[in-house]
């Protein structure tokens, strides 16, 4: 079982060493906060506090996830391993709290900061951290992970790590899904009245074709998701 030591137990470790090493990784491990303990371990040990004990492998620790309140951080951000990592150190095993990194990102630290919303009260992709630094589009969390795990030295290759498996669930964000059918009488003949109104015969003969003729509804276009879906092109 890999041993983490950190100086103190906090929510927010638990939380991304569950994402990390349980969801990710699929391995068991344990916390401790006895610096004694943790030199005489047999077995495999991360040390993630602010300063190296011995030869263990050594992740320097930002003060991030060692916080309660939530309150605006400068993040800083630099290229190491041919991509952009956040809370950069020079004196560790892998040149970035990888930790503090994933947790900032995952649990979408930022929209949790004052922001100015969008017409709909939602936080702008154009505030985020991603967009301006050009990594809004890229995996850059599974990217981080994956360095990690190739950062483990010799010592740790008696972890069993899962393989990872890639999963897509699409799902459809639809308020109406369509534009003639699934409407009762009153409210189909209150948009009849309405095309009427605007002089819209266009739309007035479409309906009329949908509902009594069996055409098909100008929205329906589930079949066609369905193929896209299917055929890896969605």
């Amino acid at each position: 079982m890999l041993l983490i030591y950190l100086p103190e137990i906090s929510s927010r470790c638990e939380y991304i060493f569950d994402f990390i090493f349980k969801q990710e990784f699929g391995i068991k491990y344990r916390t401790t906060t006895y610096i004694t303990e943790f030199p005489t371990y047999a077995q495999e040990k991360i040390n993630y506090s602010h300063s190296k004990i011995s030869d263990e492998f050594f992740i320097k620790a930002a003060p991030l996830l060692f916080e309660n309140e939530i309150k605006k951080h400068e993040i800083k951000i630099e290229q190491k391993h041919g991509i952009k990592v956040l809370c950069p150190n020079a004196d560790d095993d892998l040149g970035f709290d990888v930790f503090s990194s994933v947790f900032y990102l995952v649990s979408r630290y930022e929209e949790y900061l004052p922001f100015i919303p969008d017409e709909f009260g939602r936080f702008k992709a154009e505030d985020s951290l991603a967009l301006k630094n050009d990594f809004l589009q890229i995996p850059i969390v599974t990217l981080w992970i994956t360095l990690f795990h190739a950062a483990f030295p010799p010592k740790f290759s008696s972890l069993q790590i899962k393989s990872s498996e890639f999963n897509a669930i699409v799902t459809y964000d639809i308020d109406v899904a369509y534009k003639y059918l699934g409407r009762n009488f009153i409210r189909t003949l209150g948009g009849v009245l309405k095309n009427v109104a605007a002089f819209n015969f266009k739309d007035v003969y479409e309906r009329i074709q949908v509902l009594l003729k069996g055409k098909k509804d100008s929205w329906d276009v589930y079949d066609h998701l369905e193929k896209m879906i299917s055929e890896n092109k969605l």
